[in-house]
């Protein structure tokens, strides 16, 4: 479930407009994770001001975390193979496909943003449960960040310390997806599992668990028919 790919330029003229919008757009790579993380932050703190600052409110302001960074996980899962589907039919859509790596750093801002919900509550009286959530979530986000991030922010430098650097990046491309696939298979099975519990188990009636399994399980099979057709053969 490696969720990076790079792609080739696509030298099309009559996409040529729309790929000027896109490098406009993807000009700060901080723009989109800092957009997710700020709503995540707003939904968080909204729900508790609307709330109060009680346990109900907090508790509701950390669920309402946790939903959100589910819609941001599948726009992760379902980015790419939809880019590369679709730019089938329309060449620009593959497009969609560059912005997976700041989708991917957006939700582990926002990520953050649930896991300070969970913390904040329980800093008074801190129990190890809700202590050892927090730091191997915080954990899985980091690592996950990192693989994802730029590789010029990683082996910048001198040539010697480029090439240090450059051998500590976990022996280059493959242990990188390793890292995200490993990260990516952790937080679908979270969702997908609570999601599968919460249906069956003697809980009260909520449409967002059935729609949240649902979309995990569309990413999934996107990235699998993504898998089956293969790369599109062309001249390009």
């Amino acid at each position: 479930m490696a969720a990076l790919e790079s792609f080739a330029a696509l030298g099309q003229q009559r996409i040529s407009h729309i790929r000027a919008a896109m490098d406009k757009l993807t000009l700060d790579k901080s723009a989109l994770p800092g957009a997710i993380a700020l709503t995540a932050a707003g939904l968080v703190t909204g729900t508790i001001l609307v709330n109060g600052f009680s346990e109900n409110g907090f508790r509701l302001a950390s669920q309402t975390g946790w939903r959100f960074t589910s819609i941001i996980f599948f726009a992760v899962l379902a980015a790419c193979p939809t880019g590369r589907l679709a730019g089938r039919f329309i060449p620009a859509l593959r497009l969609l496909g560059n912005i997976t790596p700041e989708l991917m750093r957006g939700f582990c801002a926002s990520y953050g943003v649930y896991l300070l919900a969970v913390l904040v509550p329980n800093a008074i009286r801190l129990s190890m449960g809700a202590l050892l959530f927090v730091l191997f979530g915080a954990l899985v986000i980091s690592v996950m960040a990192a693989a994802a991030a730029p590789r010029n922010l990683i082996c910048g430098g001198t040539p010697w310390i480029g090439r240090r650097l450059a051998r500590l990046r976990l022996r280059g491309s493959k242990m990188r997806r390793g890292l995200l696939g490993t990260a990516m298979a952790y937080f679908w099975l979270c969702y997908s599992l609570l999601a599968l519990a919460r249906i069956h188990g003697p809980h009260r009636p909520d449409a967002y668990y059935g729609i949240s399994l649902l979309l995990m399980l569309l990413g999934l099979l996107l990235r699998f028919a993504d898998r089956w057709v293969g790369p599109e053969r062309s001249s390009l």
